[in-house]
């Protein structure tokens, strides 16, 4: 656990080893000067942004290709990666990490930034992997809800149109959506300065970070609340595109969230 003690713009969190954090309160303007920030990343480290993006940009047209039959699977799955993203962006954070600190970004290195910290990021990975185990027992739920049986009617070869043109289609992906939205919600509470904060700090464990996540959040509801909006309609439109423009998508948020993150948060050298 940690102490706050707030003052009218900055918190200061205590934390159990003793270490001193301060967030700041963010303003709606920094959104646009984070993205602005992460363009500029990209411009300086393309060919990293291009094998993050490309990763993820192949990741999704897989899903999409491979369930193109099975609707209810291919929601179940683009919602995994999706809560998974905080977590596969770990890579670009480090790259935008050390362009920050004025050195040339190691591709190589960003594949294993986890290393130094393993621990506490295998223990973020399973408090991930938990909402996702969740959620998985929650879809099946949602299509009982909306007598999913009536989906068995739905022309498997008329694919994801074909079952978004069917009454119990749609009614399945409202519901969907609402339990979608609220998982993604609480993800990005709890991990929106978690991995940022695991890479910078050694001596933070995954269970403070996710707690500090969920304080700064909280310090910034509006700013959070327009920013988690910003980053779903930008994931979104790299889902509807299946999957091409995450090739600019996932490398602009990830370096964005890492400008985001050094605004927010502050640690205090002892």
């Amino acid at each position: 656990m940690s102490t706050t003690v707030s003052t009218s713009h900055t918190h200061l969190h205590l934390t159990e080893s003793g270490e001193h954090l301060v967030s700041h309160d963010a303003k709606y303007s920094d959104i646009g000067r984070w993205l602005r920030q992460g363009w500029m990343d990209m411009a300086h480290a393309p060919g990293a942004s291009l094998f993050y993006g490309s990763i993820m940009a192949l990741s999704v047209a897989l899903v999409y290709f491979s369930f193109i039959a099975e609707p209810l699977m291919m929601f179940k799955v683009a919602t995994f990666f999706v809560l998974l993203s905080p977590f596969l962006a770990t890579g670009l954070y480090y790259v935008a990490q050390q362009l920050e600190q004025g050195k040339q970004p190691s591709l190589s290195a960003s594949l294993v930034a986890w290393r130094p910290n393993v621990g506490e990021f295998a223990l973020f990975a399973v408090a991930l992997g938990l909402v996702i185990a969740i959620w998985a027992r929650i879809t099946p739920m949602i299509a009982a809800v909306v007598k999913s049986n009536s989906l068995l009617i739905v022309d498997p070869n008329a694919g994801l149109m074909g079952f978004l043109s069917s009454d119990a289609g749609l009614s399945f992906l409202a519901y969907f959506m609402i339990g979608a939205v609220i998982a993604t919600a609480f993800v990005f509470t709890i991990s929106v300065v978690t991995i940022p904060l695991l890479l910078r700090d050694n001596n933070i464990g995954a269970v403070q970070a996710m707690i500090i996540s969920f304080q700064v959040t909280m310090e910034n509801k509006g700013v959070m609340a327009v920013w988690a909006l910003t980053v779903g309609a930008l994931v979104t439109l790299g889902l509807v595109t299946f999957g091409l423009a995450m090739l600019i998508v996932m490398p602009l948020l990830g370096y964005a969230s890492w400008h985001a993150f050094n605004d927010l948060v502050e640690i205090k050298e002892s």
